[in-house]
Order: structure tokens, then sequence, then C-alpha cells
């Protein structure tokens, strides 16, 4: 069971990110989309034990504030993955290794997570990812190129805007990277 004792809303230019933490690690992160206000009710929401916490995850507001700022970053955090199975932790951490401005295919994902037959498995972790931003998900797609879905706010435009702040001028092209 996660005992969660944190939570943080950070303002970017593009709206207000949230995250909630446990003493092991981040266990929830919300893209922005909204207003402060209404990420802080989304955490309330689903998290009503939590506490808000200036720095809830040390150096991650500047982090994510650089990242929405167009800066090429990677977030060097612990996560929470006590809630995670073996298949799930391994596609988490072979997503953590896509690189800032480069996209994979969930079946290039699957085999660097160990599973090359898992393309649609892949799928749902991403699909389902709590971690979004730290766990780029954002970088994975069809393996003909096109985005494929996201669950995030507004969708496949937010999607492709993520990928436009990481340097992609044409969001239907792959770029190639090695696991």
């Amino acid at each position: 069971m996660v005992h969660l004792i944190r939570f943080e809303v950070i303002s970017t230019g593009w709206g207000a990110f949230g995250v909630v933490a446990s003493e092991r690690g981040i266990v929830r992160t919300y893209l922005p989309g909204g207003r402060a206000d209404e990420v802080r009710e989304m955490i309330r929401n689903e998290w009503p034990e939590a506490k808000a916490e200036r720095g809830a995850v040390s150096g991650l507001g500047d982090t994510v504030k650089a990242f929405f700022a167009g800066q090429p970053i990677g977030f060097d955090v612990e996560l929470d993955l006590s809630e995670t199975t073996a298949f799930e932790a391994s596609v988490i951490a072979a997503a953590r290794r896509i690189p800032y401005g480069e996209t994979v295919s969930y079946s290039e994902l699957a085999r660097s997570a160990g599973s090359p037959r898992a393309a649609r498995a892949v799928g749902t972790v991403m699909a389902g990812n709590r971690f979004p931003l730290i766990v780029p998900c954002h970088r994975v797609v069809r393996s003909d190129g096109t985005l494929g879905g996201f669950s995030a706010p507004d969708g496949v435009d937010m999607k492709r805007r993520l990928l436009a702040l990481e340097g992609h001028a044409d969001m239907f092209e792959q770029t190639a990277w090695r696991a």
C-alpha cells in the first residue's frame, strides 16, 4: 500500500503541472492542461490524504519549468513503482531511456523492455502511464511513424505539442533510436 505524503502544483508556461509523491518517490504526475486550482482539485479527488508541500520532490519544479520553456531536460527522479508489475516496471524503465527529442515505436519499446512480442501490451502500459513527462510516453509512436493515441489532457494534440517542443518539425516522422 502506498502511503502518500505530499503533492505540489507547479506553474509552467503551459499551465499547471501536478506531482504526487510518497516516501518512495513519485506516484503520479499530471500534465499541464488547466489552472492550478483545477489540478489541485484533481489531485485531492484522487489522493485525498496527500498534503500540499512546496518542493514536494526536490528540484522537480525548476526542471519541469525548464522543460516547458523548451530546454532539453531529462528527469532524474525516483518513481514509486510499488503498485506496478515486473513487466510494467521494465516498460517504464525502457521508456525513461528514450532520449529527449527522439521517438520509438511501441514494438521498439517492447524489444528494449525485454518483451519483443508485446507491442500491444506496451501500448496498454503507456496508455495507463501514471508518470507522464517523467516517463515520456509522448515519445512512443506507431511503427508507421504516426502518433497513435495519447490519454493526457487534449489527447493527441498534447502529444503533438510535446514532440514539437522537443524539436520535431514533422510530427509524423520517426527518429531512429536504439535502446
